[in-house]
């Protein structure tokens, strides 16, 4: 009798939890917009996760993201078109270049066959160029890790340095480097196991994710029970920490203690989905990539063939925290220009605009960004 009833109550449950995911308003009440021209960056096709931008404007772009959960339609996707992971360099100075694949030279703890990279951070050498990227990896059959390389601006080589893992890293997303081999990054989900997954995205405001600091020995989670955190920054001063929440629709501030600790100072619901972040050469504005109807970004990760709607926000700042008034949207497409954003970053009044498992974009402005 009372197995009975908890069944009902977990059915139930689970009913309402899918519904509510579905309450969003069709795709058709919002109206496409662009700043200005835009165009899909050549060279790339098949995803555009994450990207980092360097004060000269090179942009280091992820691409082939795959993880243990992902459904058999996005793994047939991605064997049928022969997407692999890499990644590109897209130079804003020299844009008729477009998207180049790099050339990753492996090392005895790095196979370039297995990479599936993720969320990206990088360190600048603004001396030699010679860049350092932290990437996150999930290697299939292999636990998730963070790949360091080192740019090699003659050759267009990333040169593999270091693999970072641990017990506590889950099915991570998104890191951002605080100095060299010291880091924050995000548990997005806990279960590895596709089933429980499913479980955990309908019971998700239970809170199974978690931020995690690397102190370059050592791994330790540092703030836990969170409703699957995804992109993450850092102010310019490093002082603070940006994280994107899109289940909550919101993009949270974290101060940074001596410690490492992270103490919560702003919450600011955005009204979208945000997946990755993107802090503003200036350091007075986050961007993000944004999925504005749920329904559709579940269908096109679920099917990467199914378009789903793209939107980029752009956040200001004032003293590190999100001015939420000020909140603009500075792109809207239906899915035809580029499908399920994930990330956008602006260098010389120029946005790029980076995609799940579709297109890179490129776009000009008519005012400023």
């Amino acid at each position: 009798m009372i197995g009975g009833a908890v069944k009902v109550a977990l059915v139930a449950i689970i009913v309402y939890r899918v519904a509510r995911s579905f309450l969003n308003p069709p795709d058709d009440v919002f109206k496409k917009h662009y700043p200005g021209k835009c165009s899909q960056v050549k060279g790339l096709n098949f995803g555009s996760e994450d990207l980092e931008v360097t004060k000269n404007g090179l942009a280091f772009v992820t691409s082939g993201v795959w993880f243990p959960t992902v459904s058999n339609k996005f793994d047939e996707f991605l064997k049928s078109n022969n997407i692999q992971g890499n990644i590109f360099l897209y130079d804003f100075n020299q844009p008729d270049l477009g998207a180049r694949k790099l050339k990753l030279i492996p090392s005895k703890d790095f196979d370039p066959e297995t990479f599936h990279p993720h969320g990206i951070s990088l360190l600048e050498d603004e001396t030699n160029g010679e860049h350092l990227l932290y990437v996150v990896s999930h290697p299939k059959h292999a636990d998730d890790a963070v790949e360091k390389f080192r740019y090699s601006p003659k050759t267009n080589e990333l040169i593999h340095l270091k693999s970072f893992t641990g017990d506590v890293l889950h099915i991570t997303n998104d890191l951002t480097v605080l100095e060299e081999d010291k880091f924050y990054i995000s548990n997005f989900l806990y279960f590895k196991n596709p089933y429980l997954s499913i479980a955990e995205h309908v019971f998700s405001s239970f809170g199974f994710g978690s931020l995690v600091f690397f102190n370059g020995t050592a791994f330790s989670v540092v703030k836990q029970s969170m409703n699957s955190p995804n992109g993450l920054f850092l102010s310019k001063d490093k002082r603070i920490l940006y994280n994107a929440l899109p289940r909550e629709q919101s993009v949270k501030a974290f101060e940074i203690k001596s410690d490492y600790s992270l103490t919560e100072i702003q919450s600011v619901v955005i009204g979208t989905s945000p997946d990755n972040l993107h802090l503003s050469n200036s350091g007075d504005a986050l961007y993000t990539g944004a999925h504005p109807v749920i329904p559709k970004i579940i269908q096109h990760l679920g099917d990467p063939r199914q378009p789903s709607p793209s939107s980029v926000l752009k956040l200001p700042l004032k003293d590190g925290k999100i001015v939420p008034e000020e909140i603009v949207e500075l792109f809207y497409d239906h899915g035809n220009l580029i499908s399920g954003s994930s990330v956008a970053a602006v260098y010389n009044n120029k946005l790029l605009i980076g995609s799940v498992i579709n297109k890179l974009v490129i776009c000009d402005a008519n005012t400023a960004l």
